[in-house]
């Protein structure tokens, strides 16, 4: 994991979430940090568009028969 990644969510979710004001929007973590996650999972395990590229195909299928 690159240090810029764990730097910007540092400054930007934890700094964020520590001042009281924002805790009614940090406060469910599984509305917003499982599924970030997720997305970085699939951002470090899949090329750019991979699943734009499937459903292209997927299409292209379709139309073909």
């Amino acid at each position: 994991m690159n240090w810029g990644y764990i730097s910007a969510f540092w400054t930007t979710v934890v700094m964020n979430c520590v001042q009281p004001v924002n805790w009614q929007a940090c406060l469910p973590v599984q509305d917003w940090l499982f599924p970030a996650i997720g997305d970085y999972i699939r951002f470090k395990t899949e090329e750019p568009y991979a699943s734009e590229k499937r459903a292209l195909r997927a299409i292209s299928r379709v139309d073909a028969r």
